[in-house]
């Protein structure tokens, strides 16, 4: 027992012991009690560390019993740094970077240790793996798990899995609403309100209202968002979780910028190339999830989530075909544009159960459990038809288009470019154990087995139409030694598959492969320092796809597994408070990863030969990368607090002839704390350096020049 917290129940006994008694017969005396005076101060948790976590076992378990890297951002970090989207919350994430959406993927997109990570998003551990941008306004916290992890999560999870939390019904009254206005005309709000109506029934409600220009001309993000919460406690072992969130964006689909000689072209960061009086992209997002938790007894407990989730987007692209033509100032890029729609429907329900019993005088935990799932996945696209006078644009000199939208694609009327849709459905079952040999010594090993199958109806081609059932086993196993309660560390393997359709798409060279195998090699170690107050966390890791898909060297219209992929790193980070009103967030990650092994080659942008993609660098992964992020309570009310967020060169296509450079972006930012209010200012970009987010092989998209935000923070 904290003997801090305990110090008021023992003075309040020892009150009692010693109250003197009334000695008259037959009096009613009531006995008084001395006036004692206690001041207790409450232990306040470190802003920026997390000791739990629920995504490495399924369920909530100290990270430190965890034989893998787990990152946590929470709430108050988020807070601190403005981070409205996903992709800014998880930019505190070592080895995570962002990139824009690839092909007929748009929303958020994400390489993880060096590998895509588009469909391993989840939400409360359960899939939600929809293409849209998401927002933080209804998150408790992200949780991210490193490595490969099917054993948890089935198909995919090859560097890992993004799993955020959302925020439940509480049982306390709260409400608490944030305004916030900055450069370029961004205006948002959210509200985050709840109560306990009775003994069992509590309800939360979280809001979002933004209507945001941009720093990148003729673009803005407008978007709403409502996820109201209901949790009903039948018994002190039994409640249920209602939860729904419901989303729409208005926004325009931008890459930013042409990439011109392998680099990105020297225009300003604003420039827009796109047609201004066609600004199409819309998002709509219901998702609804209900969890269900029972405990049979102190040993024996059972969790059901189920999960219905429906994404509708619809958008004009704007991408530039090819490389430029011409030189210096007479350099032009063609532009094309197309009208493209995806829907999507998704069902899953898994059940978990955990049974915590010794054997043999050995402390026990037996996790197992079961997933079902189907997705239906459509996709149209039809290209616009543009004159070349429209669609050849001046990089350097752009000018407005008259004619812009002759020749557009108004309808999916006549023939389009692609037109299929893909059902997948999947059932799995897993095991795991974690076994204590000693109090320092931790055993986990454990399995799932899936089955994945997957149907594709092509309707622009009869020779298009797939099918394909996949069966696979992974394991997994680790070991923790804990010689200290402060101390943890560990080696685990893990292994992941990638099946053909694990993106919904099928194709004749890919139909008949099994599924891609990737297996990750970890140690790492895991210590609290200063009482606790901060975590330092670091790890040593190998990451590798053994049988990637690559082209049939005997013949070019099929592939074959036999190519190779590895990612060789370490990362570390300190997360917590080093003084009581000091808070740190430090993350580092070096990432060396190759294609270690192709048979394929492709057209280099920039030299037009035909290259080996064999020893080339993964796309879109930079070698350094990190974010330092610290606050300081000047007092009680006074904050300040600022980063660097750091990555260096990479590479934005498969032959690395086009790059992105590296870059430091530094922000501050400083806060008035009251009991009922805050007020915050942020500033980004204070040296209004040029850096480029994310890339493509024609394309870079800008970061945000110097900017700043003012938020009111209203609290009950």
């Amino acid at each position: 027992m904290n003997s801090n917290k305990s110090r008021p129940l023992l003075l309040a006994i020892a009150a009692i012991l010693n109250a003197p008694q009334s000695k008259a017969a037959g009096d009613n005396a009531i006995a008084t009690l001395p006036e004692v005076q206690i001041k207790a101060t409450a232990e306040k948790e470190p802003s920026y560390k997390a000791d739990t976590s629920s995504t490495g076992l399924k369920f909530e378990a100290p990270i430190r019993d965890i034989p893998q890297s787990i990152s946590v951002v929470k709430e108050e970090l988020v807070k601190s740094q403005n981070a409205f989207n996903l992709r800014d919350a998880l930019k505190n994430v070592s080895g995570l970077t962002i990139a824009a959406g690839e092909g007929g993927r748009t929303g958020d997109s994400i390489t993880l240790r060096g590998f895509a990570a588009n469909s391993d998003t989840y939400l409360d551990g359960a899939k939600e793996n929809g293409q849209y941008f998401r927002d933080t306004f209804f998150l408790d916290r992200v949780e991210v798990l490193k490595g490969a992890s099917s054993v948890l999560f089935g198909r995919g999870s090859t560097g890992g899995v993004i799993n955020p939390i959302a925020k439940k019904p509480l049982r306390t009254t709260h409400a608490q609403a944030d305004f916030t206005y900055g450069n370029y005309d961004f205006k948002r709000t959210t509200l985050d309100a709840g109560t306990a109506i009775n003994d069992y029934l509590s309800v939360r409600l979280n809001t979002l209202y933004q209507d945001a220009g941009s720093y990148r001309d003729y673009n803005h993000n407008n978007r709403w968002g409502i996820a109201p919460s209901v949790k009903l406690d039948f018994t002190p072992d039994t409640n249920l979780t209602l939860l729904l969130l419901h989303q729409e964006e208005d926004s325009v689909f931008d890459y930013g910028v042409p990439m011109i000689n392998g680099k990105p072209a020297n225009v300003p960061v604003n420039q827009f190339y796109g047609f201004k009086d066609d600004l199409f992209q819309t998002f709509d997002t219901s998702i609804v999830t209900a969890i269900f938790n029972h405990r049979f007894n102190s040993d024996f407990s059972v969790r059901n989530t189920s999960r219905y989730g429906n994404y509708d987007r619809e958008y004009r692209t704007l991408l530039f075909n090819g490389a430029p033509k011409g030189i210096g100032a007479a350099a032009t890029v063609r532009r094309t544009q197309a009208l493209r729609e995806s829907p999507q429907e998704n069902y899953y329900n898994q059940t978990d159960f955990a049974f915590k019993k010794p054997i043999l005088g050995f402390n026990n935990t037996l996790l197992f459990g079961a997933e079902i799932g189907w997705e239906n996945f459509a996709f149209r696209s039809k290209n616009s038809v543009i004159p070349n006078s429209v669609a050849d644009i001046s990089i350097y000199n752009p000018m407005s288009n008259p004619t812009a939208g002759l020749g557009r694609a108004n309808d999916f009327s006549g023939v389009l470019t692609t037109d299929r849709t893909t059902r997948t459905s999947g059932f799995a079952g897993y095991v795991l154990d974690q076994f204590e040999i000693t109090p320092q010594w931790k055993l986990l090993a454990g399995g799932r087995y899936n089955v994945f199958q997957a149907k594709q109806d092509d309707r622009t081609s009869a020779n298009a139409d797939f099918e394909r059932t996949d069966y696979q086993w992974s394991p997994r196993a680790g070991l923790v030694w804990q010689p200290k309660d402060w101390q943890a560390y560990y080696f685990s393997y893990g292994t992941s598959f990638n099946p053909s359709a694990e993106t919904f798409a099928l194709a004749s060279n890919t139909a008949n492969l099994k599924p891609e195998q990737n297996q990750n090699l970890e140690v790492g170690a895991k210590v609290d320092l200063f009482d606790g107050r901060l975590s330092a966390t670091g790890a040593l890791f190998r990451l590798e796809k053994t049988n990637a898909r690559t082209t049939d060297p005997n013949d070019s219209t099929r592939n074959i597994l036999a190519g190779e992929q590895r990612t060789d790193g370490f990362e570390f980070g300190l997360a917590g408070d080093l003084l009581p009103n000091w808070s740190l967030s430090a993350t580092y990650a070096y990432l060396d990863a190759e294609v270690t092994k192709s048979t394929t080659f492709a057209t280099g942008t920039v030299s037009g030969q035909s290259k080996s993609l064999q020893g080339k660098k993964s796309v879109n992964v930079p070698q350094d990368s990190g974010v330092v992020w610290t606050s300081y309570h000047i007092t009680p009310e006074w904050e300040i607090g600022g980063g660097v967020f750091m990555a260096s060169s990479r590479f934005t296509d498969a032959v690395n002839e086009v790059s992105l450079p590296g870059y430091a972006r530094l922000d501050a930012t400083v806060a008035y704390h009251h009991k009922h209010f805050d007020i915050q200012a942020n500033a980004f970009n204070l040296l209004d350096k040029v850096y480029y987010e994310s890339g493509q092989t024609n394309t870079a998209l800008p970061g945000t020049p110097i900017s700043g935000q003012i938020t009111l923070r209203v609290k009950y």
